[in-house]
């Protein structure tokens, strides 16, 4: 019984340096982390609905899933590949258009999410009623464009 919990406890450990392998090294995993951020907070600000909030949290899973096994394959391919090769150019390409599909599907679950029963408009009526809101939303803007643009680069 103890070995097999440190397994499961290996699995995690494991699954969790897979995540930050890809959080600091994967562009595209932190602009999806960052539009995930920015939904939650425009769903929670418009009064998104539990069934809402739930399926924004599907496509969110979705998407950052694909973009891990994407950075996997492409990872795989590298690796492998010792010069160009045109099926492991392939295997990239329908890789990364997985994660297209899935993004693509996902913005528009958004669109019906938030111009559907009106969330976006909640959410924009709310921080033009709380102006604190608004700055401390502005503020973060420059932190997400450096964790997306520069956070994991090599000095």
């Amino acid at each position: 019984m103890g070995k097999n919990i440190r397994k499961l406890h290996e699995s995690f450990q494991n699954a969790l340096r897979g995540l930050g392998l890809c959080i600091h090294g994967e562009r595209n995993f932190r602009v999806h982390m960052v539009a995930a951020f920015y939904v939650t907070i425009f769903a929670v600000m418009g009064r998104a609905s539990a069934v809402e909030a739930a399926i924004l949290c599907i496509c969110f899973g979705l998407t950052m899933g694909a973009e891990l096994m994407n950075t996997a394959i492409e990872r795989l391919c590298d690796r492998q590949a010792s010069g160009y090769d045109g099926f492991v150019r392939n295997a990239k390409d329908i890789a990364a258009a997985g994660v297209f599909v899935c993004a693509v599907a996902c913005a528009a679950v958004g669109v019906c999410v938030f111009l559907g029963r009106g969330v976006l408009w909640i959410a924009v009526r709310f921080l033009l009623a709380h102006l604190w809101a608004l700055v401390v939303l502005l503020v973060t803007v420059p932190a997400a464009l450096w964790f997306i643009f520069h956070y994991g680069r090599i000095q």
